[in-house]
């Protein structure tokens, strides 16, 4: 999964206010303005610039080019211009969101969190409330700080809900907390949300799966099996799952079903010592007493420890007085 979530730059109101008249009369603006609406940033920039060198406390003029260095992704120029439009006036939000996006993008996680901070007093719409907490969240999460960002995007769904991001970050942060519950009740969520995001499904599935060694430390076998089965299906080539698939197996003496995962684990994960432990130990119970000592050998080979080596000893003095 990654982890990052990027925010398409949005639309920043920043034509509001007083215009100078000098500004104004001059070609440039016009322009420059003509640009901006058509979204041809770059000649957006090339225009501003002619500006900013005639008029450099023209704040507004550094916010249109903070904002188009922002939509094509030049996030170090953008910073720049907000930082200027900020310390020409500091009370406009969109500056400090425009200024945290850019931070956000460049992955500068902490940097954006302050910004976002700086400007949290200006946000007084729902709107810009819902774009702090929003942003914010994400960060945090992205930091993996998931209690904050569990916070935020509570406070972000809260406002305006049905954005799959935010629901899938925070049911993935309830996850990583260990709080299963509240995770599987906003994974889900996310996925009527958007249908074909692979991660809420993925986290499902983990949920499953963590069901599911559940089930098998309590002993309830066919719940184990049951599920494990399913997730296998979801995930053929996951050699852990069915690893687990066949211990469930195994203990609800499937012995069958348990071999032919035990073997499937063998293509999968073959440097794993505890598959050939298990397949050692269920030959043995079927009384295949050369298969069993073959996969202690390679159990042991793979990992010296002491009890796999009592299986390969009993079993061997075991063939040796059957001879």
């Amino acid at each position: 999964m990654s982890k990052t979530v990027n925010f398409r730059a949005l639309a920043i109101v920043l034509l509001a206010g007083m215009i100078p008249s000098l500004i104004a009369q001059e070609g440039d603006y016009q322009k420059g303005l003509s640009y901006y609406k058509q979204g041809q940033y770059q000649k957006t920039i090339e225009e501003f610039e002619k500006i900013i060198e005639v008029h450099p406390d023209y704040e507004s003029g550094h916010r249109i080019l903070g904002d188009s260095y922002l939509k094509i992704k030049a996030y170090d120029q953008a910073i720049e211009a907000f930082q200027k439009a900020l310390e020409l006036k500091g009370d406009n939000y969109v500056t400090h969101y425009g200024l945290a996006l850019s931070f956000f993008n460049e992955g500068r996680y902490r940097e954006a969190i302050a910004a976002l901070n700086q400007g949290e007093d200006y946000a007084r719409s729902p709107r810009d409330q819902y774009q702090i907490y929003r942003t914010r969240g994400s960060a945090y999460y992205n930091m993996n700080d998931f209690e904050r960002a569990i916070s935020d995007l509570q406070q972000a769904v809260s406002i305006q809900r049905g954005n799959a991001s935010d629901v899938l970050q925070l049911g993935i942060a309830y996850y990583r907390l260990g709080n299963y519950l509240e995770a599987e009740k906003y994974l889900q969520q996310a996925r009527v949300l958007d249908p074909q995001a692979s991660g809420a499904k993925r986290y499902l599935s983990r949920l499953q799966f963590q069901g599911a060694i559940e089930a098998i430390e309590a002993k309830n076998y066919p719940q184990a099996v049951a599920l494990l089965d399913e997730y296998v299906k979801e995930y053929p080539e996951d050699g852990e799952g069915r690893f687990n698939l066949g211990l469930a197996q195994l203990f609800a003496q499937n012995l069958d079903a348990a071999e032919r995962e035990f073997l499937k684990c063998v293509e999968l994960i073959p440097r794993n010592w505890e598959v050939y432990d298990r397949l050692g130990y269920l030959y043995e119970s079927t009384k295949q007493y050369d298969k069993a000592l073959q996969n202690y050998r390679t159990a042991h080979d793979l990992h010296q420890d002491p009890q796999v080596q009592k299986s390969v000893d009993r079993l061997q003095e075991r063939i040796r007085r059957s001879q």
